[in-house]
């Protein structure tokens, strides 16, 4: 009989991760970022535009302002939870909440 392995190790380079760039989360990453990180889940990213004149782009939900996302501005959802959108601005891949109200499918 085989004796269960007890312990393992991690091995290969370190990356360095911008969570303001790069969509992850302790529970959550873009799957564009699976062969460069480790996460519980991955998400593949579909396409909403704002439908209010200005919405704010959050670092959490209910949290400090980050940027704007203008009227038909494109982002990138991964997630959808409690009413908030997280995801990134297409423009320049700001990652962010977004009331998830205020997006609607592109067209």
């Amino acid at each position: 009989m085989t004796a269960m392995r007890t312990s393992f190790t991690l091995d290969g380079p370190s990356i360095a991760i911008d969570p303001r760039i790069e969509a992850v989360r302790p529970d959550l990453a873009d799957i564009s970022l699976a062969g460069k990180l480790f996460a519980p889940h991955y998400a593949q990213a579909v396409e909403r535009v704002c439908t209010i004149a200005i919405a704010s782009l959050l670092d959490m939900p209910d949290g400090n302002h980050v940027a704007d996302l203008h009227e038909g501005e494109t982002f990138w959802l991964l997630d959808q939870s409690g009413g908030w959108a997280w995801g990134w601005r297409a423009s320049d891949h700001l990652v962010g909440y977004v009331a998830a109200g205020q997006l609607a499918i592109a067209a």
